[in-house]
């Protein structure tokens, strides 16, 4: 019960769309604005991640990942920390602002795969997704899609390839609490790349355009050991490619 529970309150509720995705799996199609930095530090019963992004090119973000994963809900869990460098780029949106699609191309831990306490290393594994943004109703509602593929050249240290589809889902309604998102997303990978599906669910605060912190819960759909509880915090900071920043330091494109 408390699993369906979960499942149809994942299906149901979401957060805003124009905030990267922290410590959730799927993402919008938007990009941070040119000149940005976005640093997110989140922990919790099975990961710890620190996430690096630059705006560095319009329409572009440029991350840099670290994750450790070790949990001690399982006996004999073996630790793994892995890394993935990828790129964003969003190549539509519409006359609004609210909706869109953006490209990921990455090398490392596709987002969200996981299978058997096994984690591809980055020069065993790409991986690319299309986040997908539809407002509805007016903007009350938001809903990401995000499906990708990866490729894994070394699966399980057996140097064989192995393909997955990875899918993730989340859809958004805002303004029921003040200045806090209501978050819930459910993903997974398919094929020979396979990881169980799992669903997260939390809630988001937004008090100003500089720092949101974050606290999650995420299981798997089948009952098993998910995430866990997880607490977060994305850190934005102003836009240091400004023209008057440029001038002042003396940087030149």
């Amino acid at each position: 019960m408390i699993q369906f529970l979960a499942l149809s309150f994942a299906l149901a509720i979401g957060f805003v769309n124009m905030v990267s995705a922290q410590q959730f799996n799927t993402d919008n199609y938007l990009t941070m604005p040119h000149g940005t930095g976005t640093f997110v530090i989140t922990t919790g019963q099975r990961n710890a991640t620190l996430i690096s992004s630059f705006a560095l090119v319009p329409k572009f973000e440029f991350f840099v990942q670290g994750n450790l994963f070790r949990d001690y809900r399982i006996d004999n869990y073996v630790q793994h920390f892995t890394t993935t460098v990828y790129a964003k780029y969003m190549f539509w949106a519409n006359k609004k602002n609210n909706g869109g699609a953006a490209a990921f191309f990455g090398f490392g831990q596709s987002p969200g795969y996981y299978a058997d306490t096994e984690y591809t290393q980055l020069h065993k594994n790409i991986w690319t997704a299309i986040p997908i943004t539809i407002p509805l109703f007016k903007n009350m509602i938001s809903w990401d899609i995000m499906p990708g593929g990866m490729i894994d050249f070394n699966t399980k240290d057996t140097n064989e390839i192995a393909l997955g589809f990875t899918w993730s889902s989340r859809v958004a309604i805002y303004k029921i609490i003040p200045k806090t998102a209501i978050v819930a997303e459910v993903y997974g990978t398919e094929g020979q790349a396979s990881s169980k599906p799992e669903y997260k669910i939390g809630l988001r605060w937004e008090p100003n355009d500089f720092i949101v912190p974050a606290i999650s819960y995420s299981s798997q759909l089948s009952g098993g050991y998910g995430a866990g509880l997880e607490i977060g915090v994305v850190i934005f900071t102003p836009q240091f490619l400004k023209k008057e920043f440029i001038q002042n330091n003396h940087i030149t494109y």
